[in-house]
């Protein structure tokens, strides 16, 4: 039943409208219509309180309770304050406000929904109007610890177990060095760290010497487990990882005198697991995922190689091989196009060979363009930014497009040291092992001018650099 206070304010703004319509005949009276408004429709939580507007097409002749539900992924007493559930809309006024604190916690979380939506004026719903709901996102201002930089692997000393990682921020002002062992409480934990791969929220770190992978939270750097064990069968000299069909992809030497025995072990991401293993030439080293497609470049192992194999994801097979040169140690993917640099065999082999780079086309896997170095150049590391391939050679970068129909013949940064390097966003990131006992560093170069921007000292024999979440320098 209508509350009588409610039933008079309809007469009563019925008769207001009525009274002041015109003479036209076409005129007729309406209802004030009430809704809700705000400045913005995305917080974060450390914006402060928010204002919430109620709005009234019409003012009313007496007081008017507004009542709203809250609702949505956020938790009202932990994401924002509490609120009470209603408001009072004063005679004669055409609005009011509600202010909604949030909580600026120290968790890390993803993005939460507040929904305000009016659902009663005076009691009833004749004067609600249409834009009745709201809806807040409430994004975080927290991070977790290693989300935003550069995770730096670096190998230790053969036999000594001290495989470490190091952390470095986005603006490249803090390094934060055994990240893994300070997370997870342990002393050592690894012989010879060999690379780490991404997936989703994980990282895997191959360590070669101990015969395994380590899991972790890549933002957390916290363990999620082991994968394999020097007392284990699982791997055999494992190198590098990839992953395509939602498996995982992990190259492995085999035992050194023995040139058959080498595999690509598959893991099972879901309960980490080897679930199979797929046997290939010698030396398979690094390997790269091309929708369900592996590319496997056989720098030799303990001998030397001169093919890339072709791994079907879904029937875990070996499609073919590709020919190329001796030792092809890195490989990168430019507009579906693989591009494949081999080193050639050194000079102490007793048969040096040049290095040479290859484009494959990856739809009938057959080489299509060969740049051959001089007989006594061996280049490595490979790298890809935009349209352009950077490579080192002799203790310098050089750099070329991938339309370019001959090598460069001038370096664009000299007398370095690098025992690997990666490019982002126009920079270039190389490690130096310096003396292989005492600890290495991290150079950074623009590579818009080729100068040097910094060099921050990490741990011992940095080996690879990963760019971690939403790093952008």
């Amino acid at each position: 039943m209508m509350k009588k206070s409610r039933f008079f304010m309809i007469t009563a703004m019925a008769g207001l409208l009525f009274t002041s319509c015109s003479d036209d005949d076409n005129d007729t009276p309406f209802a004030p219509g009430v809704g809700i408004s705000v400045s913005g429709d995305t917080f974060s939580e450390a914006e402060g309180p928010i204002t919430l507007t109620f709005t009234s097409t019409e003012a009313f002749g007496t007081d008017v309770v507004l009542t709203y539900e809250v609702t949505g992924s956020a938790t009202s007493g932990e994401d924002f304050g509490a609120l009470p559930g209603t408001l009072t809309l004063a005679t004669g006024e055409t609005s009011t406000t509600l202010e909604l604190t949030l909580n600026d916690d120290d968790e890390v979380e993803s993005s939460e929904a507040i929904i305000i939506t009016l659902t009663a004026v005076d009691g009833g719903t004749d004067f609600i109007g249409s834009a009745n709901s709201l809806t807040l996102t409430l994004t975080d201002n927290d991070s977790f610890p290693f989300e935003n930089g550069i995770l730096v692997l670096h190998e230790g000393n053969f036999g000594a177990g001290n495989a470490s990682v190091s952390f470095v921020n986005d603006d490249l002002s803090l390094v934060q060095n055994g990240i893994f062992k300070e997370v997870n409480e342990v002393d050592a934990w690894g012989d010879t760290a060999q690379s780490m791969t991404f997936n989703g929220d994980m990282a895997y770190i191959v360590v070669n010497n101990s015969q395994k992978i380590e899991v972790v939270d890549r933002y957390t750097f916290e363990s999620v487990g082991t994968i394999g064990g020097p007392d284990e069968t699982d791997f055999l000299n494992p190198r590098y990882m990839a992953v395509a069909n939602g498996k995982g992809y992990v190259t492995n030497w085999g035992d050194g005198s023995n040139p058959d025995d080498d595999f690509v072990a598959v893991l099972n991401l879901d309960n980490n697991t080897v679930e199979s293993t797929i046997a290939v030439a010698e030396g398979p080293e690094r390997i790269l995922a091309k929708d369900d497609v592996l590319y496997v470049a056989h720098q030799g192992g303990f001998g030397q190689n001169n093919i890339v194999s072709v791994i079907d994801a879904v029937t875990n097979a070996v499609t073919t091989t590709i020919t190329v040169a001796d030792r092809p140690n890195s490989m990168q993917l430019v507009n579906d196009e693989l591009w494949v640099l081999s080193g050639g065999n050194p000079a102490w082999t007793g048969n040096e060979t040049a290095g040479q780079l290859d484009k494959v086309n990856t739809t009938s896997n057959t080489v299509e363009t060969t740049l051959t170095f001089a007989q006594t150049e061996h280049p490595g590391f490979l790298s890809q930014d935009d349209d352009n391939l950077y490579y080192y050679m002799s203790s310098s970068i050089f750099s070329m497009g991938v339309t370019d129909t001959a090598l460069p013949t001038a370096a664009d940064i000299t007398d370095l040291n690098f025992y690997d390097m990666s490019i982002n966003e126009g920079k270039l990131f190389g490690v130096d092992a310096k003396n292989f006992l005492s600890n290495g560093s991290l150079e950074v170069y623009d590579l818009g001018d080729n100068s040097l921007l910094t060099s921050e000292e990490v741990s011992i024999i940095p080996t690879g650099v990963y760019f971690n979440g939403d790093f952008d320098f």
